[in-house]
């Protein structure tokens, strides 16, 4: 199930166990498709929150600041993690199983030069509810196929072929990202 804009997103098979709370099959939850993958809102508590990204092959997406610090835990598949490093975009790829941190602030970008998606569990701060989470999803989707309509880049096809990303995944792929995937 996937929101189209007039859908309401609810999870589903969330059970209430005392005061603590089991969401059954993360795989089922509803989501809302964007140009950076499908986005799934899981779980809120009162300090921290929890949602999935599905990123499919072919996609880009630049390193760019978040105000979060969060922890990130690759599910399935493998995908290239991109940030900053003394002023220079540094990259590598990053497994099913690996996990790792950001502080809020730091830019962070994916690259996905594989043909096979990912998934990611990505555990943040903050306070929002579960209504609140798919809300800031449903309006990031609305600024994200904003920037793209103005032609920000969310896929390798639609970068140059001598881009450090492009180049990137030739040396860890073998192959150019475009029209591979």
């Amino acid at each position: 199930m996937t929101d189209n804009g007039d859908t309401k997103i609810e999870p589903v098979n969330l059970e209430a166990i005392g005061e603590c709370r089991v969401l059954r099959n993360i795989d089922d939850q509803p989501g809302v498709e964007t140009v950076e993958g499908r986005l799934t809102p899981l779980l809120s508590g009162q300090k921290i929150r929890s949602h999935t990204i599905v990123m499919h092959p072919g996609q880009y997406c630049y390193a760019h600041p978040h105000d979060t610090e969060s922890l990130i835990y690759t599910v399935s598949g493998r995908w290239v993690f991109c940030t900053v490093d003394n002023g220079e975009e540094v990259r590598t790829v990053i497994n099913a199983n690996d996990m790792f941190h950001f502080p809020g602030g730091v830019p962070t970008g994916f690259e996905t030069p594989f043909d096979e998606p990912a998934t990611i569990l990505i555990v943040k701060t903050g306070n929002e509810s579960y209504e609140e989470l798919v809300e800031g999803m449903q309006a990031a989707k609305a600024s994200i196929d904003a920037q793209a309509a103005e032609g920000e880049p969310f896929s390798y096809q639609e970068l140059p072929a001598d881009h450090p990303a492009r180049v990137f995944a030739r040396e860890v792929t073998g192959r150019d990202p475009v029209g591979a995937v």
